[in-house]
């Protein structure tokens, strides 16, 4: 049996130690509850996807701070001096982590009421920076996309100019190619720069005769293009091509083509939006020119070459829609001239030429029988000094010479008539 006083002495030393393990527990508990009060649910607010609610700073966070080391001191203390040695280790720890704010074992990391309450105050400061930055970065966007549009808006103007130097360097090579000094000489074919497809608006649509692609260049972007070209599109031939040379917006030249070579060209020389020039080509170059000298939309003079030289010409000088006037070339020299004297549509006088070109005979049809009756001989040393020497008519119409007349600077000194009656 055990004594009485054993007894005795058990029962007394039992209390302190269930007090001590209810106090241990209490404080336990009461850590825990500190810790969980200080995140909701027992998460971390940002791993919770929440906004974090500003801890508190100062003497709260110490607080917070301590209860967390009061834990650890609990857990510490019990494993090495049971329930003593976790209630003096959460003391201990609790004081520790009060006094110095910082968790113990936890040395890379400074207390984290300090950094939360650091976090908390430079929000608003790091905020404003980050707008700043942002504001910044916008701005310098900004530049950057000013600076390419102007950068694009002069590489357009300089294209712009560039194109322009060509077109014009363009115009004046054609001027050289298709208008010779030479007023004999046939006309050659125009000048035609070959220019990419890349700068021009393309079209296709149905023709007359199949398909057809339609090139428009605007190079000053007016809404009214400088060259305007047709192709068959299923050849890739050039049908048609009509340019603006001066450049006023209307398209005044307009070449014509059979089997990709040119055939004809109409041209617009006063700018009255209609032909006054035509120019017939064969053979790659030019057979006949036709123009309209008072601008009445109809050709009242022509010129025909052969051999690359003119052979002869055409004019209506009174406009009545035929012709009165015929000039004649051998070798691009004149040799004789063909007029409608009377206006009667027939004609009546027929001037001649020597090597010079001066004038030397004339012969009339005074009866209107398509028959020369009277010759005029003329001598002179070029066509604005010429004298008339002497004067054969035929006054019968029969063909034979009836009256010859002689003069001496322009008088008349002799006449000679095989009849006497044809002087009555």
């Amino acid at each position: 049996m055990i004594p009485r006083s054993d007894l005795s002495a058990r029962a007394t030393a039992r209390p302190p130690r269930r007090s001590l393990r209810a106090l241990v527990v209490g404080c336990l508990a009461i850590s825990l509850a500190c810790a969980s009060g200080s995140r909701p649910g027992g998460l971390d607010p940002a791993s919770a996807g929440q906004t974090p609610v500003p801890a508190a700073s100062g003497v709260g966070a110490r607080a917070e701070n301590a209860v967390e080391s009061m834990i650890i001191g609990t857990v510490v203390g019990g494993q090495m001096g049971g329930m003593y040695g976790a209630a003096a280790g959460a003391v201990l720890f609790a004081v520790y982590g009060f006094i110095t704010g910082d968790i113990p074992f936890d040395p890379g990391t400074a207390s984290r009421s300090r950094r939360r309450g650091a976090t908390v105050q430079s929000d608003p400061i790091e905020e404003e920076i980050e707008e700043e930055i942002t504001r910044q970065a916008a701005l310098e966007d900004e530049i950057e996309e000013e600076l390419r549009r102007q950068e694009h808006l002069l590489e357009g103007i300089n294209r712009q100019e560039e194109l322009n130097a060509a077109i014009e360097a363009e115009q004046d090579a054609r001027v050289l190619t298709e208008h010779s000094d030479d007023p004999h000489a046939a006309p050659r074919v125009p000048f035609e720069r070959d220019l990419p497809d890349s700068i021009f608006d393309m079209q296709q649509r149905e023709g007359e005769s199949g398909p057809i692609l339609q090139k428009t260049l605007d190079a000053d972007r007016d809404g009214r293009p400088e060259i305007d070209i047709v192709e068959d599109a299923r050849t890739g031939l050039v049908l048609s091509r009509a340019e603006d040379t001066n450049y006023d917006g209307k398209l005044d030249t307009v070449n014509s083509y059979e089997r990709g070579e040119i055939v004809s060209r109409s041209e617009d020389t006063n700018h009255d939006g209609q032909p006054d020039r035509w120019v017939s080509f064969e053979g790659g170059q030019g057979s006949r020119i036709e123009v309209d000298r008072n601008f009445d939309g109809k050709p009242d003079g022509s010129m025909v070459f052969e051999g690359a030289v003119l052979a002869y010409e055409e004019h209506d000088t009174d406009f009545d829609g035929r012709v009165d006037r015929r000039v004649q070339y051998d070798g691009a020299r004149r040799t004789r001239e063909t007029e409608d004297r009377s206006g009667d549509g027939r004609m009546d006088a027929w001037t001649y030429y020597d090597d010079r070109e001066v004038p030397i005979r004339v012969e009339l049809d005074t009866n209107g029988d398509g028959k020369s009756d009277v010759f005029e001989y003329y001598e002179g040393p070029d066509a604005s000094r010429l004298e008339l020497v002497r004067k054969e008519e035929d006054a019968t119409h029969d063909g034979e010479i009836d009256i010859t007349s002689y003069y001496k600077k322009g008088k008349l000194v002799r006449k000679e008539v095989s009849d006497p009656e044809l002087l009555l």
